[in-house]
């Protein structure tokens, strides 16, 4: 009984404690017609509120991952293709499926499976049946396995033709993957942006899902020598950032109210650089705190209007100082701090002369190289089907041979059938074993490529390891191909001998500049030149000077973007439309004012080449022979045409007065600039060769003029019976041997006839004087 009025007791408190504070929360409560609601405290500076915004769909292919069209064959039983999905640092994936599409061997039965794996987890697999011909699949990946960056993708199949006795490598185990049709399907949501200076790189960030970004560099007045100069700087910092994604710049004004500055921004555009004085800034650079008596600074803002945008703000007291946050800004590794601004007090450039050192170092004086410099990074390579390196190296000499030597470590327990297959435009030059139980280690291991094989220019260099199980899995051995494994270190090198350097210019060289050997370090001796300051030649000159960065996989900041000429420069580069361009300098490349082009066709090659060939000696004696005369010559056939290039880009380099100048030119601003941003693409910049590139913009098509195009024919070969010893050195001998013979015995012949018609006439007078004494 107790019990039980306790608890009423506790049940009528409750029931009071809960009336009182219903009473109390109606009396507090605010009417909305008394007084508006309050709003929510202002968030502190560099803290940017996210904000609402709608999912966006992507579509990746797996050919724009790789560069490649053509369909992959997984052969083998065990094959695999692995590539990398980049996931930027501005946006948040919601969901992201991967679309496979592909063949499959008729051959293959039920127990044969496809592997998807991301970041080394399993995301998803399915089966292959060959009776189906061929499969689509989708494969869910989860967000959470994904990061910032690049994220490593694994596709691999586990392939079976027969339950016993199965040969590994049978041909008949493939699987074909159509890499336009396979894509990854992407639905992600912007995020907003972290306003730091220590975030710039995934501010302007390579992992994107664009192929050529755009970025707008905006000023207050139109660009003046010293914002020119600054806005060089920034294009390299631009340039760099991105790496190896060619990237678009525009330049415009930007309008007083950062409020306005999105609608301005280019479609698709996430950010843009602002160049100016502290006074034209000053709506842009409120409520930092800046001193008016501050350096140059750089701070990133997040649009007031659209916190997924940013803008990076350089500024300075005057014009003349930005060139120095501009140049630190060009350098990828400055320590930025992790706040939305900072100032640059000083910044000490190194002293010409020692620029001018380190280029007179750099180029070896052994002509050798390591794979390093072409963009090899030390790899392991695993399983029977390891791929290889593809490499391109540039061969800037006529008749010369290069030497490889390779740095290699290769695993226990392989077969004899081994080896590393070296190879040079397609073919091969050597294989270095790999068939040591025990396994090993090369060091220098030299494989020649002779000078038949290469071409002036770009070549290639494959690596293609041949891994073998000591048992192939046949007549039902067991095999393990887990101890499969070579590593092939950067540090092997390429050397070059011999030959004569091509001195002709070539477009090809601005894809190659810096590569393997810089000529030019920190942009020493060249010069962007502009033919004017429109927005649109600007842009184009930027955009160029971010892609040499990319080029030279380092900042340019001794190189000048001017308008006009620079005196200084020995390596020139003019920008802009075609009328504008000095007389002297369009002339040499053959384009007329009006659109007429004068070109010099290449008909045929010729060359006189001195051969001598035999041993060793003979070939350090032919090394060290000038080889100056042995340099292709090109005739050609000069043909003037007219309206040749109207609505046409145009790339020509040529000598002018022994300066190599490259343009790159069209009729108006807008065609120059447009014409620029297409040419700077993956495949279009590839194709630049020879001394004149025409192309349409916006169509996918480039004409060039190139002296290899043309046939070779080698009017004389000297030395051809040096040639002809060096093959038949016995036949050689035999015929030396056999023409002294001949020449003995006609000797003696001569002088016995010559001793038969005088001396028995000099032998009668000889005895006549003695019986008259």
């Amino acid at each position: 009984m107790m019990a039980i009025d306790s608890i009423s007791s506790l049940l009528r408190r409750a029931a009071l404690l809960v009336t009182l504070l219903a009473g109390l929360a109606q009396a507090q409560a605010p009417v909305a017609s008394k007084a508006p609601a309050q709003a929510p405290p202002a968030a502190p500076p560099g803290v940017v509120a996210a904000a609402a915004a709608g999912d966006q769909r992507f579509e990746l292919p797996l050919s724009q991952l790789l560069g490649d069209t053509t369909p992959r064959r997984l052969a083998g039983l065990a094959g695999e293709l692995r590539l990398s999905l980049p996931m930027p640092a501005l946006w948040q994936a919601r969901e992201v499926r991967l679309a496979l599409s592909g063949t499959v061997s008729r051959a293959l039965t039920v127990a044969s499976q496809f592997e998807v794996e991301v970041n080394g987890h399993v995301v998803g697999q399915f089966g292959l049946d060959g009776r189906a011909g061929g499969f689509r699949q989708e494969v869910a990946v989860p967000v959470q396995v994904l990061r910032d960056g690049f994220n490593d993708v694994r596709l691999s199949v586990a392939q079976h033709y027969t339950d016993r006795c199965e040969y590994p490598m049978a041909p008949e185990l493939w699987t074909q993957l159509d890499l336009a049709d396979s894509r990854f399907r992407i639905v992600a949501t912007p995020r907003p942006v972290v306003p730091r200076l220590d975030r710039l790189d995934a501010l302007f960030d390579k992992a994107g899902w664009s192929s050529t970004p755009d970025v707008s560099v905006l000023t207050a007045t139109p660009p003046s020598k010293a914002l020119l100069s600054a806005m060089g700087l920034v294009a390299q910092g631009i340039g760099q950032r991105y790496d190896y994604v060619p990237v678009r710049l525009s330049s415009g004004r930007f309008p007083a109210d950062m409020a306005a500055l999105g609608a301005q921004m280019p479609a698709g555009s996430r950010g843009a650089v602002l160049l100016g004085t502290f006074g034209s800034l000053a709506s842009y650079l409120a409520g930092l705190g800046i001193a008016p008596q501050s350096g140059p600074i750089a701070a990133v803002r997040a649009l007031p209007n659209d916190p997924t945008r940013f803008v990076l703000v350089l500024a300075a007291r005057e014009e003349a100082e930005l060139a120095l946050v501009a140049a630190a800004f060009a350098m990828q590794r400055m320590p930025w701090p992790d706040r939305a601004w900072a100032e640059i007090r000083q910044l000490r450039m190194p002293p010409l002369g020692s620029v001018t050192g380190a280029a007179a170092t750099l180029k070896p004086s052994t002509n050798a190289f390591p794979l390093s410099a072409l963009g090899y990074r030390t790899t392991t390579y695993q399983g029977m089907l390891p791929g290889g390196a593809r490499l391109t190296f540039w061969n800037g000499s006529w008749q010369g041979r290069i030497q490889v030597r390779v740095h290699a470590s290769y695993s226990s327990g392989m077969s004899g059938q081994s080896g590393l297959n070296v190879l040079a435009n397609g073919a091969l030059h050597g294989t270095i074993p790999l068939g040591e139980r025990n396994g090993g280690t090369y060091e220098n291991y030299a494989v020649s490529v002779p000078a038949g094989a290469l071409r002036p220019g770009w070549n290639s260099l494959e690596l293609q390891p041949v891994l073998v199980p000591l048992s192939n899995g046949g007549d039902c051995q067991s095999f393990f191909p887990g101890n499969l494994a070579v590593t092939i270190y950067d540090d092997s090198t390429v050397q070059s001998f011999g030959g004569s350097p091509l001195k002709r210019p070539d477009l090809a060289l601005l894809a190659r500049d810096g590569r393997p050997l810089p000529t030019a370090p920190v942009g020493l001796g060249m010069a962007v030149q502009l033919t004017d300051a429109d927005d649109a030649t600007v842009g184009a000159g930027m955009t160029l000077m971010g892609k040499l960065t990319q080029v030279f996989r380092g900042p340019l900041l001794r190189t000048a973007l001017v308008v006009g000429e620079d005196s200084s420069a020995r390596n020139r580069i003019w920008v802009g439309t075609l009328s504008k361009l000095p007389e002297r300098v369009r002339s040499a490349a053959g384009l007329g004012r009006a659109g007429e082009l004068v070109a010099a066709v290449p008909l045929i090659q010729s060359v006189e080449v001195a051969v001598i060939e035999g041993g060793d000696t003979l070939m350090q004696l032919r090394e060290s022979l000038d080889a100056g005369a042995a340099a292709p010559r090109t005739l050609g056939a000069e043909v003037s045409m007219g309206n040749a290039l109207d609505d046409h880009s145009i790339a020509a380099t040529v000598l002018d007065d022994g300066v190599p100048v490259t343009l790159f030119t069209a009729g108006t601003p807008a065609a120059v600039q447009a014409g620029m941003h297409q040419v700077i693409g993956y495949s279009a910049w590839g194709r630049l060769r020879g001394n004149l590139a025409v192309w349409r913009p916006g169509v996918d098509d480039m004409r060039t003029v190139a002296a290899e195009d043309a046939p070779f024919s080698a009017y004389s070969l000297r030395g051809g019976l040096g040639l002809w010893v060096s093959q038949y050195p016995w036949w050689a001998l035999l015929i030396v041997l056999s023409l002294l013979t001949l020449m003995v015995v006609l000797s003696r012949a001569v002088l016995a006839g010559y001793r038969r018609r005088h001396l028995p006439a000099q032998e009668g007078q000889r005895r006549e004087d003695k019986g008259a004494r």
